[in-house]
């Protein structure tokens, strides 16, 4: 019996789209420069958002050649662990770093993942969904 194999994911639209949440990051610095806020709690929410991204890539990339429920499997634990770690670091260093820059840190962090993460949900829903092995379909 032949499984379907998960192949990574299919996107459309253009390249920028998986890289909003990149923009939005960029976008961030001016904004935290006039506003005068921390630029200690923009570090710490770009540095946790770059290593969250970091993540999902690597976690798709175990996942290829899997069948498709192992995949998921693999895709969805990654992506509930990548919560739970970056929340954590995120409660450590507000309480034993800095309260401020942890606030900010969580405030950008979340404002970066929610337009990464839906960019990139639109993005796979154009593509199609994931790819299948021509063998397995």
């Amino acid at each position: 019996m032949n499984y379907p194999v998960y192949t990574g994911m299919k996107t459309k639209g253009p390249a920028i789209v998986g890289y909003l949440g990149f923009v939005a990051v960029a976008i961030a610095l001016p904004v935290f420069l006039v506003a005068g806020w921390t630029l200690e709690g923009y570090l710490v929410g770009a540095v946790l958002f770059t290593a969250n991204r970091l993540g999902a890539i690597l976690t798709d990339r175990l996942a290829r050649g899997k069948m498709q429920v192992t995949a998921v499997g693999i895709t969805g634990m990654g992506f509930i662990s990548r919560a739970w770690i970056t929340f954590g670091l995120l409660f450590a260093y507000a309480e034993f770093v800095s309260r401020p820059a942890g606030l900010a840190g969580a405030i950008s962090f979340l404002v970066y993942f929610t337009i990464d993460i839906t960019a990139r949900s639109l993005a796979q829903a154009a593509g199609g969904g994931p790819r299948r092995n021509q063998e397995a379909a």
